[in-house]
């Protein structure tokens, strides 16, 4: 995305907001990216040497037939076929047409065109008048080539390694080197060329491979590499995935290059280095994610899976320390995930993203990432959670070994999360004190699951630029499931996706001997405690704060939940074009209609508020 610019740095409260958010280190590096955008001081034009020959190392090395054997037979064959008559799924939930020509800079929505012969740091990536810049970046993932590769994979027909050398020859005749919209960002930049990498050692071989098609993605990779590198420093700057998916490109097309091209060598042990550093730095010791989101957890954990296969092809792999923060990520996946479908609570930014689509499994199904997780770095998984045999056929490795399915209990990690549950009950509660910036302010937000089906639920994230009143504001505390006392706001919003202040919570207790089984504060302001049994969950708050006048909690139903499940609220608010209270985004661009059950007390409640969730018998299985 556009970077802050100098203009809003010189205001102080910006500044000191971003000194917070990306630290000297980070302020430096976007300070030299900002002075490299205004003196053209990036590169314009593809580097003067052809791309190195070679064939396709052992890092993307595939089994053909085992994927076409492990993969659901109808699904695959499916999708295949909807990507040979020109389409694409878009954030794995709705299929567009895939882009022509100038459709490449194109809007698939409002219809307009973004300057393709301008150099790709000149654009305007957020006017509103275009739309959502990740709409035109979606197919240039190049996601479909996946399910190309399975299609192939099960029929050996020539015709989708032809589609997929077609329309690359397409897309870089559209799109020529660093300039445009699809050259504007290197973790686009670096996604796109994972798939190619997979789509090199699937289809080596094929006619249409020797007629040209190997070439042109050799040319390709190439161009990425060079785009990467050149200005990895605004990424870096960022302190989220978008480091660590360029760091992962870096690694990955150096492998590719690095016994034929010295500068190649340089971007492999380069993205080595940053992988590992970046690891330890993101994933906390017990597995939480530095942007506070499951999505972009499993989003980083993908790339580190990408980093592993291709450090275990040269004979190396991540070490001890790294793996173990990835499997803690994984041990928190499996916490909060509910083991008959894979869904776990849709928390924080949610972005659509779904950059290693080895599986045909549905978008909020985290079990093929915990089936990669172990699969990479040991470890087990759970007796009732399905093993992903997709996911395990891409990454050519065995079946993990199995461990005893969770019981009830307990959890809670220092950097703010906790998890609840009692038979098929569950509660995820978030509570932290931020040590890096905010994707969602929301302290004391409960997401609560009754017998595998979501009841309270997170909002997700539908658009970060959409149209009018509709800018990323499912953000906001206001549409959360914690309690705000006297309207005031834990979290500040500035610029873009920075917050002048950063909300302050956390988790007081975690227990199973007693009720409540959690408590959680925000600091001098309100007390949360919740209680569980098998077949219900209670939820009281308590205004900490002297003098309060009214407070007021709004909680999201599911679209599939009834209201009847819930007792103690004072009032249903529908969703409707008014504001974003009641809208529920499972998916990125999309949003369901819902409703809101909003508790709201006058000062001296006590307490402010109880509600009960799936207290009525004949609405709980």
């Amino acid at each position: 995305m556009a970077s802050t610019g100098i203009a809003a740095l010189m205001d102080p409260r910006v500044f000191a907001t971003v000194l917070r958010t990306f630290g000297w280190a980070g302020v430096v590096q976007r300070a030299r990216h900002e002075f490299r955008v205004r003196a053209n001081r990036f590169r314009a034009d593809p580097p003067v040497e052809r791309e190195p020959g070679g064939e396709p190392g052992s890092a993307f090395a595939l089994s053909l037939p085992r994927i076409g054997a492990a993969t659901d037979e109808e699904a695959a064959q499916a999708r295949a076929d909807r990507v040979l008559s020109g389409e694409h799924q878009a954030y794995r939930w709705e299929w567009r047409r895939l882009p022509r020509g100038a459709e490449w800079s194109t809007h698939p929505v409002t219809g307009r065109s973004i300057d393709a012969e301008a150099a790709w740091w000149r654009l305007d990536l957020l006017d509103p008048a275009v739309g959502d810049i990740k709409d035109v970046w979606e197919p240039g993932r190049f996601g479909w080539v996946f399910d190309l590769i399975r299609g192939y994979a099960r029929s050996g027909d020539d015709r989708y390694p032809a589609a997929c050398f077609e329309r690359l020859g397409d897309w870089m005749q559209a799109n020529r080197p660093y300039r445009g919209a699809q050259w504007a960002c290197g973790q686009e930049t670096a996604i796109r060329a994972v798939a190619l990498l997979y789509a090199e050692a699937a289809f080596a071989g094929t006619a249409p491979a020797k007629t040209g098609g190997a070439a042109l993605l050799r040319t390709a990779l190439w161009w990425s590499g060079w785009r990467i590198a050149d200005a990895i420093e605004y990424a870096l700057s960022q302190r989220n995935n978008h480091g660590l998916s360029e760091a992962v490109g870096l690694l990955a097309i150096g492998s590719r290059f690095r016994r034929q091209s010295a500068v190649a060598e340089g971007w492999f042990r380069r993205g080595r280095a940053l992988v590992e550093r970046l690891v330890r730095e993101q994933f906390a010791p017990d597995g939480w994610y530095i942007q506070h989101s499951f999505t972009y957890a499993r989003l980083a954990v993908d790339q580190c899976v990408i980093a592993e296969r291709v450090l275990r092809a040269e004979g190396l792999g991540l070490s001890a320390g790294a793996a173990e923060r990835l499997r803690a990520a994984g041990a928190l996946f499996d916490r909060v995930i509910d083991p008959a479908s894979g869904i776990v609570p849709n928390h924080g930014a949610n972005d659509g993203a779904f950059v290693h689509p080895i599986t045909v499994a549905r978008y909020r199904d985290f079990r093929p990432t915990i089936t990669a997780i172990a699969a990479s770095w040991g470890g087990g998984v759970a007796d009732d959670l399905a093993i992903d045999a997709e996911v395990l056929a891409w990454l050519g490795r065995q079946v993990p070994l199995r461990e005893p399915a969770r019981r009830d209990g307990v959890w809670h990690g220092p950097s703010g999360w906790a998890v609840g549950r009692r038979g098929t009950t569950s509660v995820f509660l978030r509570a932290g004190r931020y040590t890096s910036r905010p994707g969602h302010v929301d302290p004391l937000h409960v997401d609560v699951r009754l017998a595998g089906r979501e009841i309270i639920v997170d909002p997700g994230t539908y658009s970060y630029n959409g149209g009018p009143n509709w800018r990323n504001v499912l953000a906001d505390p206001e549409v959360h499931n914690g309690p705000l006392v006297d309207g005031v706001r834990p979290g500040v919003r500035g610029p873009r996706f920075l917050w002048y202040r950063w909300p302050e919570s956390q988790v007081v207790t975690a227990r199973i001997d007693r009720s409540p089984e959690l408590t959680a504060e925000v600091p001098g302001r309100v007390r949360r405690e919740i209680s569980l049994t098998d077949r219900t969950v209670t939820i009281r708050d308590w205004v900490l704060a002297a003098d309060w006048r009214v407070a007021k909690a709004t909680w999201l139903l599911h679209p599939d939940a009834s209201p009847t499940m819930v007792r103690g609220y004072d009032r249903l608010e529908v969703a409707g074009a008014a504001g974003p209270a009641g809208w529920f985004s499972p998916h990125y661009g999309q949003r369901i209609a819902s409703a809101a059950l909003v508790v709201e007390r006058a000062g001296g409640t006590d307490p402010l508020q109880q509600i009960v969730i799936g207290a009525n018998d004949e609405t709980v299985p």
